[in-house]
């Protein structure tokens, strides 16, 4: 999609700024989000406890890190100006997908939604950006961890997931909850450009609207 063709025609850091300082955002929430699933675990499922600690765990210094490559890159002066940030609603939407799940509390839904879903599509962004970053002199360990990182928590939840007819109820509502998230992910990543697509997918994963 179009922002992987503006990742290529970066030619500056700086040119990552108002997309650096809505990812800073995301960055900041999603452990967040990760720590209310946790909290709200009921205790027949809290043998997925460890789960989610571990994953909140792995991601709540990633804003804090990117934060310190935007200072020391001339992106952001400080903390402050990237708080000030308006943030767009797609990004606002995106996460508010994982807060809506965690109130849910619906395991399966999650795993497929944020982790098999979302970090998927956050593994390709990275394996874009990172390698893009040390091109123009600016890479950096948070680009690098998540390349492997990304991958590693895209797959982790599926031992957790009971197999299902794709043709199924069940089957049908968490393949439309998981491309839900993948049709807010790319809505989100596309408004840090100034770009506003919308695409959807048929249940069978086939894009049908692109706008």
């Amino acid at each position: 999609m179009s922002l992987y063709d503006w990742i290529k025609k970066m030619e500056s850091p700086t040119d990552f700024k108002d997309a650096g300082c809505q990812l800073h955002y995301h960055s900041d929430t999603f452990p967040k989000v990760m720590g209310l699933m946790l909290a709200l675990t009921p205790l027949k499922e809290s043998k997925m406890m460890p789960f989610y600690a571990k994953h909140a765990y792995g991601e709540s210094d990633h804003s804090e890190m990117l934060l310190e490559w935007m200072i020391k890159h001339g992106l952001v002066s400080n903390h402050e100006e990237v708080r000030n940030t308006i943030i767009t609603k797609e990004t606002n939407a995106c996460v508010n997908y994982a807060y809506q799940m965690a109130i849910e509390q619906d395991r399966e839904k999650w795993l497929v939604g944020l982790n098999s879903g979302i970090e998927r599509c956050s593994n390709d962004f990275f394996k874009a950006i990172s390698p893009k970053m040390h091109d123009i002199g600016a890479g950096d360990e948070y680009f690098d961890v998540h390349v492997e990182a990304d991958e590693h928590h895209s797959i982790m939840g599926l031992d957790y997931i009971e197999e299902y007819n794709a043709d199924s109820e069940r089957g049908k509502i968490l393949i439309a909850k998981a491309l839900e998230g993948i049709e807010l992910w790319a809505s989100m990543i596309h408004s840090w450009i100034g770009i506003y697509t919308y695409p959807k997918f048929d249940l069978k994963g086939n894009l049908i609207k692109e706008n």
